[in-house]
């Protein structure tokens, strides 16, 4: 059950790196523009109740973004059955074709925020959601709600960077070294932020059936997921993946963009995972153990080893500034890549990868 008191919405886990840590005056002249939203991907009949679902929601999320005094930047909401169809169509439209891909090793995306650009040429942010799995609809099932909840705290982290780097850098589409790193240590960050302030609504707004509030973690265990278990799976087949994919490449049996397509979201990835786990159980008494079993693992002693403090460091102890937290991340996700046998610099056709031998 999804209630709305009207109440002031905080987040009890760091909310100065969440939000505060914006610097307004350089945002001030932003406007907030009126969304539209739009659910072809489901049921007709059900069309005019979701999209009030949906706008409530968005009501929420702006009374918390206007409490900060944060600018809340949206275009458009769409829930589509034509979802990595949709998402690769924002991507062209900027001309910046990436291939995206929701199904990847570790990871099952139904949500992606994007920036595009609106009809007066000004940055503004589309949510799409895949209505595949966003079935029934309605929020009482928990998965759309904390979905659309995620991606909505995306556009304001979203908004953090977009100030943090200005609008040219923001939107660059050309590869650098740096740039790559960057965007790799913002999504890390950017989970864990997101999680934080999702979980803290859904203990604020979100019963059960007996009136009890609910955590993200206990929502999660309705729908079946296990953070730490998926976590560790994929920390114990990392050793092999990069091995098989790393010994396919020597043996010419991919090209160089194969590799580089197939091992960078790979473990970025896992990283992000992490993220997830991080934000669910940090604070509790499982979490202990958890990073004890992780550091157990092959992939802990050959590939993460000491990068791997720096960045629970990030989630236990995190900077105040998002500044300060992107480069030290940005630092440990190249080392592990190095530890991966892989080596990153910009040339004149942009970014080249080396490949070493993983280490033993």
């Amino acid at each position: 059950m999804f209630r709305d008191e009207g109440a002031k919405l905080r987040c009890h886990r760091y909310p100065d790196r969440t939000l505060r840590s914006l610097n307004l005056s350089s945002i001030s002249d932003m406007n907030e523009s009126a969304y539209s939203v739009e659910v072809p991907g489901l049921d007709p009949g059900l069309h005019s109740n979701a999209k009030k679902d949906i706008r409530d929601l968005v009501t929420i999320i702006e009374k918390y973004a206007n409490s900060l005094n944060v600018p809340f930047i949206l275009d458009l909401i769409r829930v589509t059955a034509q979802f990595e169809q949709d998402v690769n169509r924002i991507f062209q439209s900027r001309s910046s074709f990436v291939g995206y891909a929701a199904a990847r090793s570790n990871v099952q995306a139904i949500g992606k925020t994007l920036w595009t650009r609106n009809a007066h040429g000004d940055i503004g942010f589309v949510v799409v959601l895949d209505a595949k799995f966003l079935v029934p609809w309605s929020f009482n099932n928990p998965l759309c709600l904390t979905t659309l909840l995620h991606e909505l705290v995306h556009v304001l982290c979203e908004v953090r960077h977009l100030q943090r780097l200005g609008e040219v850098e923001y939107t660059a589409e050309g590869d650098t070294r740096e740039r790559w790193l960057d965007r790799w240590a913002s999504s890390i960050l950017d989970e864990f932020d997101v999680d934080c302030l999702v979980d803290a609504i859904v203990r604020n707004r979100v019963t059960n059936n007996y009136g009890k509030t609910w955590s993200l973690r206990q929502l999660d265990e309705a729908l079946g997921l296990n953070y730490p278990n998926s976590l560790l799976d994929g920390f114990r087949g990392m050793p092999q993946t990069i091995e098989e994919t790393v010994r396919r490449y020597r043996y010419r049996e991919m090209s160089t963009s194969d590799l580089m397509a197939t091992l960078v979201p790979y473990v970025n990835d896992l990283l992000v995972l992490l993220s997830h786990a991080a934000s669910r159980y940090v604070e509790t008494a499982q979490w202990t153990e958890l990073v004890s079993r992780i550091k157990e693992t092959d992939a802990s002693r050959r590939f993460l080893r000491e990068h791997l403090d720096v960045l629970l460091g990030q989630f236990e102890e995190p900077q105040r500034r998002i500044e300060d937290s992107v480069r030290i991340v940005a630092d440990a996700v190249e080392g592990i890549f190095r530890n991966c046998g892989l080596r990153f610099e910009t040339t004149s056709r942009g970014v080249y990868m080396s490949v070493d031998q993983p280490q033993k």
